[in-house]
């Protein structure tokens, strides 16, 4: 009991109760909607919409689960800052997208969303290497962290890529848009009111021309947010350099020494 109030008490201290509040405001939509889906679910999707949405609300509690890690884990070290980015992306592509079906009624929600998630694997790649400089103690240039940051981006987009080939593969889905037939009949039998950054000449080239506009979206997404990263480096500078931070520990542990 003991341990569940520290580990209770160790999460209330450092996030504030309006994250709180917006964390499980979020979360609570995404349980509706899992409920709402598995009593009235749609007969094309089955039970695989529920399914997406049960994993994408169990990555909105990584900050929680992260906190059961030892103390010097560099996950635990990760600011909670990064759910408030992680918590939207999530309920962003599976309520919004998903379940509310905007994927295909939004034109371009699919592709803005992409981007946006790019960014946000390139905003959590720093986070985690400013987490990795504490754990392991070392200082690091921002100007390494920012291309470590966009390179763990990338890593995450096409890890992305390839659950969606694998989710539509081996459980039926169509995180891909694969099926132009399920897209035109959404659209009302009118291929004008398909969305997708290229042209589709052929329905065969559908999920290719969706991949590939992933892509790109993923590739603006993440030097959009490098360039911000090498203008406003905010965990190497400030009250947040986690250089400062470690090199007052060395400063610290010589003292202890002499």
């Amino acid at each position: 009991m003991d341990k569940i109030k520290a580990y209770a008490n160790n999460i209330l201290s450092n996030v504030s109760k309006i994250e709180l509040i917006y964390w499980w405001i979020l979360r609570g939509l995404m349980i509706y909607g899992i409920i709402e889906s598995l009593i009235f679910g749609d007969e094309y999707l089955g039970s695989n919409q529920p399914l997406q949405m049960f994993a994408n609300l169990c990555g909105m509690f990584g900050y929680e689960v992260f906190q059961m890690l030892p103390k010097n884990n560099r996950l635990r070290l990760l600011s909670h800052k990064f759910q408030n980015i992680t918590v939207l992306g999530f309920f962003l592509g599976s309520f919004g997208g998903a379940y509310l079906n905007l994927y295909y009624t939004l034109p371009g929600y699919d592709k803005v969303l992409h981007a946006l998630g790019t960014a946000e694997g390139v905003y959590i790649g720093y986070e985690y290497i400013a987490a990795t400089q504490l754990k392991l103690k070392k200082t690091c240039p921002h100007q390494i962290a920012n291309l470590t940051a966009l390179g763990f981006g990338f890593i995450l987009s096409s890890g992305w890529e390839l659950f969606e080939f694998i989710f539509d593969q081996f459980f039926g889905g169509d995180a891909q848009h694969w099926s132009y037939e399920n897209a035109l009949a959404v659209a009302g039998g009118d291929p004008s009111k398909i969305f997708h950054l290229f042209p589709v000449e052929d329905p065969m080239r559908f999920a290719l021309m969706d991949t590939m506009g992933d892509i790109v979206l993923n590739f603006i997404g993440a030097f959009i947010m490098y360039g911000i990263f090498c203008i406003i480096p905010y965990r190497h500078k400030g009250k947040y350099d986690v250089n400062a931070i470690i090199e007052k520990y060395h400063e610290e542990e010589k003292t202890k020494v002499s």
